[in-house]
């Protein structure tokens, strides 16, 4: 008899994919919160693609804040 896959662990593999594709920041919290507490290899892997996709989330928005400093001092610092 196999053992059933619980639908929290389905639903952290479904945010986690779903992150990548259409709601980054909403998508992997939902998928870390549901698939943390899984011990199944499907709950695990919602978890860890919802940690990469906050990481890659979080990074892209340091380098366009970056640019965005960069662009001001270069705009003010032209006069």
């Amino acid at each position: 008899m196999s053992e059933q896959t619980s639908t929290k662990a389905v639903l952290s593999l479904v945010f986690g994919v779903l992150s990548f594709v259409a709601c980054p920041l909403v998508g992997s919290i939902l998928a870390i919160v549901l698939g943390s507490g899984e011990k199944s290899g499907v709950g695990r892997a919602g978890a860890i693609l919802g940690w990469i996709s906050l990481a890659l989330s979080l990074l892209g928005a340091a380098i366009y804040l970056f640019f965005l400093l960069v662009m001001g001092v270069a705009l003010f610092s032209a006069n």
